[in-house]
């Protein structure tokens, strides 16, 4: 699996997704390396910046969604789930893998599921928020209380 480059066809044009979903490729890509190159240590980090990046990036996409009042909210945070359900299963086969060798091919399979999903996920479920996201031009700021 290749790493992939930032491209314009995935910035929402809303930097505060964009560079969450510039700092998830980079996760993305260094699992790729990791993974190709057998480095098991790397690849734990990996699945803790997935972890933390799911925890706070679902959350905030999902803040805006609701904000922006975007109608295919329900089926987009569906998808959110759907990706915790995998990366949660490709841990749990990583963390119970019987040998060196089966660790490592769960590794490639881990990096290829991010790449791919990483590519799918902003290319079609994350592009439709594009043009609802002019909306938070005209709203105030959150207020946290």
């Amino acid at each position: 699996m290749p790493i992939v480059s930032w491209r314009d066809q995935m910035s929402l044009n809303y930097p505060p997704l964009d560079d969450e979903h510039q700092d998830f490729l980079n996760t993305v890509n260094q699992a790729v390396v990791a993974a190709n190159a057998g480095d098991l240590q790397t690849m734990d980090e990996v699945f803790e910046k997935s972890y933390d990046y799911v925890r706070y990036h679902f959350a905030h996409e999902e803040d805006v969604m609701e904000r922006i009042r975007f109608p295919d909210m329900e089926a987009h945070m569906n998808a959110h789930q759907t990706f915790i359900q995998n990366i949660s299963e490709f841990r749990q086969k990583y963390e119970n893998a019987p040998n060196l060798t089966q660790k490592k091919k769960i590794a490639v399979d881990t990096a290829n599921f991010l790449n791919l999903w990483f590519l799918g996920h902003i290319l079609s479920r994350d592009k439709l928020l594009k043009p609802y996201l002019v909306r938070l031009r005209n709203l105030p700021p959150r207020m946290n209380y």
